[in-house]
């Protein structure tokens, strides 16, 4: 009897042990919709980007892949949402680039931990950076741009969208890599940045380059693309690395991350329809007019690229005065 009590017992224990595998297994998950935050307002490329691969992964998964906007405080809001929910790969994040990694190495005190409470799903796009020239500056390329700064230190400014971000450690990136003495001056977002180059205030800037090509006028010249080769909606444009600085290459990227902790099933799950979401033909194709380019890498190779990412911005990061 002690025998047969002592089986049954280990029987049971094993079959609680294995009820969360054998669920998953059977393809439970998603027996509801899943959620995808996206840390930024409606309308703007993050968000209609984050819709496009919702939209598809619904498909696959067979429940609705539901965008909810959570911007504010740079992004941290909704990555601090994402970050402290549940570990059961109902709430996915569309991380890009600021969220990532700029705002963890430019901001003090964060409510959550970037590595330890997140988890990478999917890569999905990379959105080409640019540098943009006022049309009066005496320089033709970026060659020229360079010899003129160096001509005369201290007289020229350059612009960005705000302290701390992407466009801002871009323009202190190339500053470091040309070996040029400018001053930055910061603005309330890269519209009114775009206004004072127009007006002479500031010579140069970096945009991505879908908001390049929108404000683009007689005004203003597009000198090279920050990824490492030319881009399909402007192919005219060299990358500044084969234009002369070839250790200058950064862009803004979009990807998927969930809660760290979620089981090993659903997170395949979540990047295999991930992937299959980012090289249906209609994904590429708007995402094209975007001026985005795809990139699909699963969880691994993300979480290699993103861990790289961190590497390479933080010595500029380290050089530049953000208090």
């Amino acid at each position: 009897m002690k025998t047969a009590a002592r089986f049954t017992a280990t029987a049971l224990a094993l079959m609680a042990a294995l009820a969360p595998g054998m669920t998953l297994a059977q393809g439970a998950f998603p027996e509801r919709p899943v959620r995808l935050i996206v840390t930024f307002p409606p309308g703007g490329s993050t968000d209609i980007v984050g819709r496009l691969i919702a939209a598809k992964m619904g498909e696959g998964l067979g429940k609705p892949v539901l965008v909810e906007n959570k911007p504010g405080a740079a992004g941290n809001i909704g990555t601090t949402e994402a970050a402290k929910s549940a570990a059961d790969g109902y709430t996915l994040l569309f991380h890009i680039v600021t969220t990532a990694v700029i705002n963890p190495l430019t901001q003090k005190n964060l409510s959550y931990d970037p590595v330890r409470d997140l988890a990478p799903v999917a890569m999905i796009a990379r959105i080409p950076n640019v540098l943009i020239v006022n049309k009066d500056l005496p320089a033709k390329n970026l060659g020229e741009l360079i010899a003129l700064l160096k001509a005369n230190p201290g007289k020229y400014n350059y612009g960005s969208s705000g302290t701390g971000g992407l466009m801002h450690l871009s323009g202190e990136l190339f500053k470091q890599q040309a070996g040029i003495d400018v001053q930055h001056i910061p603005y309330k977002g890269s519209a009114p940045a775009m206004q004072e180059m127009m007006a002479g205030t500031i010579a140069y800037m970096f945009d991505n380059i879908t908001g390049a090509m929108v404000r683009r006028s007689g005004q203003v010249r597009l000198f090279g693309v920050t990824t490492e080769q030319r881009v399909p909606i402007a192919p005219e444009v060299p990358s500044i690395a084969e234009a002369g600085l070839p250790q200058f290459k950064n862009a803004s990227w979009f990807s998927l991350f969930t809660r760290a902790g979620v089981p090993a099933p659903v997170l395949a799950r979540l990047e295999a329809e991930a992937l299959k979401a980012i090289n249906h033909p209609e994904t590429a194709e708007r995402l094209k007019t975007l001026g985005a380019i795809p990139a699909p890498m699963g969880a691994a190779q993300l979480d290699k690229f993103w861990k790289a990412e961190f590497d390479y911005w933080r010595p500029v990061v380290q050089s530049v005065k953000l208090d």
